[in-house]
């Protein structure tokens, strides 16, 4: 949608909300409005999305439909506080070069399209372990790409050069959402599910439930897809990379990922949360003397995606406090005839309602507005609370259009991909999401005792 036109309709939509303020409406009525002119803005991004938390946050508290602890409940939520700490470790990582030193590295002697594309899908997932933020992947890594496409002389038109790009993007951004830390989707899961029903995801339950089918074959049909649709000439000239000496700072970085990684894998054992893990990591970059990052660096940062992940979480918030919600999913619950429907059924009509949420909006709105509705499902559907809330994850991951993740549709549209030519790819990799990873994630999870 044309971004003039996005801006009328949020407007129409702003002066519905405010009639309905002045009128007295019920509060059900009015939050509902509100909550769909934010999921709107989302979608479309008429304005900036950290502008749209600030608005939604705004109205809330001036009209009072909601208690300001509820709507200002994102701010407390340890999901926030790890967007946080992804941006000052970002900033470091980027400021001392990390991705090339790495990158470099991991070039060898390669001579083969083939094996490119499976390096560079496989060092955006690499990435998304060490990087808490796939923004600052996508940005940190897209340039590096891009130099190495020029490097092996792929021009604009090359079908590799497009094939390459996309392994890049996709590979960075459609694993990674098995992780709990390197998405705001699964952040915004995480906070919406601890402040509404105060329930603690760990780093190690989610990894294991969602990377082994979901994660690993996101990684593996990419590079496949994108092979079998940007064919090429197979070998290529590479000159044999002269990587820099790793850096003092490097080193220290190096250590200092590590360490973190090691504690967030371990969360489920010592029991410190990842929000604090990585809390903790951020401040040792900016203390004094350690020299990754000058203490001053924290008022450069672009605060953008913290006032995001604090908006779509105080929108699960509200939406659960206010009963829209419950209200939504009545209406379903009275159309699909659940009654004698197994589990499997029960579990696709979960995966294809976050799906169609995520088309209508984007994809960190599915946990803004699904966790709130998660206790009137698990009653509905007699499941756990925690197997509904976990059904939505494959959502995050089998999506078709890259408006749906803006991380996605900023590093394509950086590397000057045509949107088409990467929905080529997307359209197929749905498809085979929804008839094999889909399924064999339903099937895994039932072996782990997740879903019934």
């Amino acid at each position: 949608m044309p971004k003039t036109l996005s801006r009328l309709v949020a407007v129409a939509l702003g002066a519905v909300f405010l009639a309905s303020v002045a009128l007295g409406a019920s509060p059900l009525l009015s939050t509902g409005l509100l909550a769909v002119l934010t999921a709107f803005l989302w979608a479309t991004l008429a304005i900036p999305a950290e502008l749209t938390a600030l608005v939604f946050f705004a109205a809330l508290l001036l009209t009072g439909l909601a208690p300001d602890h509820v709507v200002l409940a994102g701010f407390e939520s340890k999901a926030v506080w790890l967007v946080f700490a992804g941006m000052v470790l970002s900033e470091a990582i980027g400021r001392h070069d990390m991705g090339h030193a790495l990158f470099d590295r991991l070039l060898g002697r390669l001579r083969s399209y083939r094996a490119l594309v499976w390096l560079v899908s496989a060092s955006g997932l690499m990435m998304a372990f060490l990087i808490p933020s796939a923004m600052g992947r996508v940005l940190l890594f897209a340039p590096l790409v891009r130099a190495l496409a020029d490097r092996l002389g792929l021009a604009e038109d090359d079908r590799r050069r497009h094939g390459l790009f996309i392994a890049a993007v996709l590979g960075t951004v459609l694993p990674a959402f098995t992780i709990l830390t390197s998405n705001v989707p699964n952040l915004v899961f995480m906070g919406a599910a601890e402040a509404i029903y105060g329930r603690s995801i760990t780093y190690g339950e989610y990894l294991l439930l969602n990377f082994p089918v979901l994660g690993l074959g996101a990684f593996l049909l990419i590079p496949l897809l994108v092979l079998r649709l940007f064919p090429g000439e197979a070998r290529i000239s590479l000159p044999a990379p002269r990587p820099e000496p790793w850096t003092r700072d490097q080193v220290k970085i190096g250590f200092l990922l590590a360490v973190t990684l090691a504690f967030w894998t371990s969360d489920s054992l010592h029991g410190i949360s990842a929000a604090w893990i990585g809390l903790t990591a951020a401040i040792f970059t900016l203390l004094p003397g350690v020299g990754l990052l000058p203490p001053q660096s924290i008022g450069k940062l672009n605060f953008g995606p913290w006032f995001f992940a604090a908006g779509s979480i105080g929108l699960g918030g509200v939406v659960s406090h206010s009963g829209v919600g419950d209200l939504m999913w009545s209406q379903v619950a009275a159309a699909v005839p659940f009654e004698g429907l197994p589990d499997a059924g029960k579990y696709a009509v979960l995966q294809f309602s976050a799906m169609i949420l995520a088309m209508v909006t984007t994809l960190p709105a599915i946990p803004a507005v699904f966790t709130p509705l998660a206790a009137s499902i698990s009653e509905t559907l007699g499941w756990p609370l925690d197997a509904v809330m976990l059904a939505q994850v494959p959502a995050f991951v089998i999506f078709a259009f890259p408006y749906q993740a803006p991380p996605v549709l900023v590093g394509l549209t950086f590397l000057a991909v045509p949107l088409t030519q990467a929905m080529k790819l997307m359209i197929r990799f749905v498809l085979l999401g929804l008839l094999v990873l889909s399924p064999l994630h339903s099937l895994w999870g039932r072996l782990l005792g997740v879903f019934p």
